[in-house]
């Protein structure tokens, strides 16, 4: 493929200003593969953060702009155009990303983007894109699923999930499929409880509505995911669980550890087993990220999936770079 030919990709140049901009269809290096992005997701944290120039951690003081391009979009799966040197993956095959290089390189909000064959994993031919796009999601709540697992078992546990966005409906259904005796789900807004309801919660609330009984009564929970991140959040779900809370959730402020006898498990980092196990899931049909897509438009139509994102009006977006 030559290097003159150019693609389309997303740059985010100021907060709330984004353009399509063309750029050379890059060449793959040594272990790398360029991959046709046939669909890619929102990752709602990310885009509403750097979209609206707020940094996504507290550490940070200020988004760089003009972003990189493509960034940060890295929810993608797609075909692969063209392996590089050293590279096993085969032109044609179907892979989904897993892990994001960094948003120093380029991003998949394009119509190709070059990622290293160690953060690709195939998948099945038969398997639609929207079924693997959102694999990336899927491992980052794999990771902290697995470790409770470890920490504390799973099955027959009474199990919360605080916070039912993207992770929190991911986490209720891998839950569920560890043989969770119940999940619990939490969060304000009744649309994403509904949905929560239809991927097999035994039952949802809000969170201040007290009908989850406090730690060492009956009807409190075992064990719990926080995907909400704000201090206030994690002290409620402490308050009510009796074993273990992971913290999963971006930290947003400190938190205060409350309870004698809690386990608190931090958030382990990002590694291949855990793509690998949400990916047997999918396969499994036990977790299913297409119910989180609640729109698909053309990555023309960024800005206006971001600001459904922002009103709560969509869960995920799911953009086709090359319409």
């Amino acid at each position: 493929m030559s290097m003159n030919k150019t693609m389309k990709t997303l740059q985010i140049i100021r907060a709330e200003h984004t353009e399509l901009i063309d750029a050379p269809i890059p060449e793959p290096g040594p272990g790398e593969a360029l991959v046709r992005v046939a669909e890619v997701a929102t990752c709602p944290q990310w885009d509403l953060h750097i979209y609206y120039g707020k940094p996504m951690f507290a550490h940070e003081q200020a988004v760089p702009f003009p972003y990189s391009p493509g960034q940060p979009g890295h929810e993608m799966a797609g075909i692969v155009e063209k392996a590089g040197p050293d590279c096993t993956l085969k032109a044609g095959q179907k892979v989904a990303a897993w892990r994001d290089a960094g948003h120093h390189r380029p991003g998949c909000y394009a119509q190709y983007v070059v990622m290293k064959e160690e953060h690709l994993l195939p998948i099945p031919e038969e398997l639609p894109f929207r079924k693997a796009v959102s694999l990336e999601l899927g491992m980052c709540v794999a990771a902290s699923v697995m470790k409770l697992k470890q920490s504390e078992g799973i099955r027959g546990q009474r199990c919360g999930v605080n916070g039912l966005g993207p992770a929190g409906l991911i986490a209720v259904q891998m839950l569920l499929a560890e043989g969770a005796r119940e999940v619990i789900g939490l969060d304000p807004n009744p649309q994403r409880r509904e949905l929560a309801l239809k991927l097999g919660a035994s039952f949802c609330c809000e969170p201040d509505s007290g009908e989850i009984a406090s730690r060492g009564k009956p009807g409190a929970l075992d064990i719990a995911i926080d995907c909400v991140g704000y201090p206030q959040a994690v002290r409620n779900i402490m308050d009510r669980t009796n074993k273990a809370v992971a913290l999963f959730a971006v930290q947003r402020d400190d938190y205060t550890l409350r309870h004698q006898g809690l386990s608190v498990i931090g958030y382990p980092g990002h590694f291949r087993e855990a793509a690998e196990y949400a990916l047997d899931m999918v396969i499994a049909g036990k977790l299913d990220f297409e119910p989180l897509i609640s729109r698909v438009l053309p990555l023309a139509e960024y800005s206006q999936g971001v600001q459904l994102l922002k009103k709560q009006e969509a869960i995920k977006i799911c953009f086709i770079p090359g319409e």
